[in-house]
């Protein structure tokens, strides 16, 4: 092994045939990523993804003979708009072997900058390395509301998890990827072509469904993968799932591109019509919103320092911050109410007391509160919203690998190597 270096609920569904099957769930056909056993690149041109000027990336390894007597490497891989999470373990083991959250941000060396001011004069730095050097480099976040905007950018960013996880041609390298709900063919194509060469075989699956797969040693109520609906609030988009004993069909899933990052965008437009002089950055406003975020004006004062004109000011920042977090508050209410409405009404009195929150949005303080309450006031009763704390980090992730565990041997799609 090489080394590793990264720390209805109807009942025709149920009756479908097991070539329609997934993870052991019932699953309508068409949903799950699949490929001809031996996946190449489309002949006719893909959509051009837009790319940044910037230095031209080390020219991918040639196509390798094909090997044999293998070992297996699984890699769940949540690759997520702002930060990206991965979990590696051996087939056939029942712990982890390393996981790692990695800033998904490339960092490309801006031209003119003068010898030994960067590292061993490296030209391309990644994750937090890459923020550490910003001053000098041109920082690219490869995706955008949860999907794949730089194509380059993100085949040097995946390289780099690769390097972590490590590279033998004694190991076969299979990777699960948590894509948006309804992700697009194209979104899913771009995947596949990020990850060529890099991976063996991969499995791409909805987000919110990994994530109620990584959840259920945790749950303390209802089974997730029974009977739920699973709310996860990222930085570039929100993915609302119903899930109730069967792989979710489009009809389940709900994607809209409106989650952290809109919220920042919002917290700055109102910022700077307030304080026009401040030039408050995003990545400030960012900071903002996880420092002070709350909902439902529970807030009536927040004071966030912010440096203008090189000196520190408290500027007052709460209606900002409520107005942002409500818009999305008001978002993810719409869509679960949607799928509550398309649920069993038989199952709906137990799918209320399991509606789980998770994300980035989920650490928003009062936002299950808030949501139990618009449910509440719309007359779904007895709903309880819950929200997965700190370890939203690595739940889809977690769950990706264990749907990697799972997978049939036909349900893998072999990538060029």
């Amino acid at each position: 092994m090489p080394q590793k270096t990264v720390n209805q609920t109807t009942d025709n569904l149920y009756s479908e045939s097991q070539d329609n099957a997934f993870l052991g769930y019932p699953s309508s056909p068409g949903l799950i990523s699949t490929a001809d056993p031996d996946f190449e690149e489309p002949s006719e041109p893909v959509a051009k993804i837009s790319t940044p000027e910037k230095p031209a990336a080390k020219p991918s390894p040639k196509t390798k003979p094909k090997r044999s007597n293998l070992e297996t490497l699984l890699v769940g891989l949540d690759l997520g708009t702002n930060t990206t999470c991965v979990q590696i373990a051996e087939l056939g083991a029942e712990t982890v072997e390393a996981s790692a959250l990695i800033p998904t941000v490339v960092g490309y060396a801006r031209p003119g900058i003068l010898p030994d001011v960067l590292p061993g004069n490296q030209t391309t730095f990644f994750g937090e390395e890459a923020i550490a050097h910003k001053l000098h480099l041109d920082l690219v976040q490869p995706l955008k509301d949860g999907v794949i905007d730089d194509l380059e950018a993100v085949r040097d960013f995946l390289g780099y998890v690769k390097e972590r996880i490590g590279d033998s041609e004694d190991t076969e390298y299979r990777a699960v990827i948590g894509t948006p709900a309804n992700a697009d063919p194209q979104a899913k194509e771009n995947i596949r072509l990020a990850i060529t060469q890099l991976f063996d075989k991969v499995i791409l699956i909805p987000e919110p469904f990994l994530a109620a797969l990584g959840s259920r040693k945790e749950s303390t109520n209802v089974d997730p993968i029974t009977n739920s609906i699973f709310v996860d609030i990222g930085a570039g988009s929100s993915d609302v799932c119903l899930i109730q004993g069967y792989y979710p069909s489009s009809d389940d899933q709900i994607s809209f591109a409106f989650a952290g990052d809109a919220v920042d965008r919002i917290i700055q437009k109102s910022i700077l019509g307030k304080y026009p002089d401040c030039r408050i950055s995003l990545s400030k406003c960012r900071e903002i919103k996880e420092t002070y975020s709350f909902v439902n004006g529970s807030k009536n004062s927040v004071l966030a320092p912010v440096m203008i004109h090189g000196k520190v000011k408290r500027l007052e920042v709460a209606d900002a911050i409520d107005t942002a977090c409500s818009a999305l508050l008001e978002k993810i209410y719409q869509a679960v109410r949607t799928l509550i409405m398309r649920a069993d009404p038989d199952s709906i009195p137990s799918l209320l007391e399991n509606i789980i929150i998770t994300g980035g949005g989920s650490m928003i303080p009062g936002f299950d509160e808030g949501l139990e309450s618009l449910l509440l006031e719309e007359g779904f009763e007895g709903c309880k919203v819950t929200c997965v704390g700190e370890s939203y980090k690595s739940r889809v992730a977690a769950g990706a690998l264990i749907a990697a565990h799972q997978a049939d041997e036909r349900q893998w799609q072999n990538l060029l190597r």
